[in-house]
């Protein structure tokens, strides 16, 4: 069992608490956490959705697109393992390239790879979600990718930190984090709910594993196995994010060769119903009942969103 962080239940909504969860084995002895939502009602396509969330990503985070989609889609939240919710082997890896080889195994777990689905996913989530579809290790008839992370999102200062400086002494540490949050890594006065919500993650946060987490990925590059990638794929930008920026994302779009790229202008259209509706269009695309979503990105600047 997954031990829970002091009033966990008091926090969660009555949406979050209506998820079946599961726990999944993995191959090197680790268990990761997923919450899996029936539909209220049949959808037009009987497709299932695999939902990623970024680093210490909570899921109030993602309610307002999961919410609307569950009416009409099975969808499962995978929560990856750096999240407190997991329970690692002694001495498991949480590279990014361990972490994609927990996605096969969680398909296989679900029974995925006997039924349509699609991946949605966001930062640090759509980077293993791109080295396991670089690899084929994930067939999905399309995938959804927010904000990927194909480089680390941390100054310099961050993995010297979290590499010298114990648990304890991070935690401490918490106050000057929650000040970086919300005033260099995030736009507080243009994107508050991304502010308070990644405090909140932080706050929520398993600092142990995370900081084994970004010291074994601080060098990650993940620009060579973008041309890789053959799945039908749908990237998500966001202009107005600081952290997520659509210049960076439009960079990975034009990389990946089967790709299309929309700009939903704020991080809070790209956690709200705004990427709720397009992945309803993206679903009747990948169904031939609609059209194609998103704009060919090749030759595309910022300055043309």
């Amino acid at each position: 069992m997954v031990k829970k962080k002091k009033n966990e239940e008091k926090f969660l909504s009555v949406f979050e608490q209506q998820g079946k969860k599961q726990e999944i084995p993995l191959s090197d002895g680790s268990q990761i956490r997923v919450l899996s939502f029936d539909p209220e009602e049949k959808g037009e396509e009987e497709i299932e959705i695999l939902f990623v969330a970024g680093l210490m990503t909570i899921f109030p985070r993602w309610e307002k697109v999961l919410k609307p989609l569950a009416k009409h889609y099975k969808v499962h939240y995978l929560e990856s393992r750096e999240k407190y919710t997991s329970k690692l082997a002694k001495k498991a890896s949480l590279t990014f390239a361990r972490m994609s080889e927990d996605l096969p195994e969680a398909i296989s777990f679900l029974a995925l790879d006997k039924r349509p689905y699609i991946t949605i996913s966001s930062s640090v989530g759509a980077t293993i979600i791109l080295e396991a579809l670089a690899r084929k290790a994930l067939s999905p008839l399309g995938s959804i990718l927010v904000g990927p992370a194909t480089e680390m999102p941390f100054p310099r200062f961050v993995p010297f930190l979290m590499r010298f400086l114990p648990p304890f002494v991070i935690v401490m540490l918490r106050p000057f984090i929650r000040w970086y949050f919300r005033n260099i890594l995030v736009d507080s006065a243009a994107e508050p709910e991304q502010a308070r919500d990644y405090v909140r993650a932080l706050n929520e946060a398993d600092i142990r594993k995370v900081r084994k987490c970004i010291i074994s990925n601080f060098k990650y590059e993940g620009w060579a196995i973008l041309p890789k990638v053959e799945n039908r794929s749908l990237l998500i930008g966001a202009t107005k994010d600081k952290l997520h920026k659509s210049s960076f994302t439009l960079q990975v779009a034009q990389a990946i060769p089967n790709c299309t790229f929309v700009d939903l202008g704020t991080n809070k259209a790209a956690h709200d119903l705004p990427l709720a509706e397009i992945t309803r269009e993206f679903i009747k695309e990948l169904m031939a009942k609609g059209p194609k979503v998103g704009i060919d990105p090749e030759g595309l600047t910022v300055e043309d969103l």
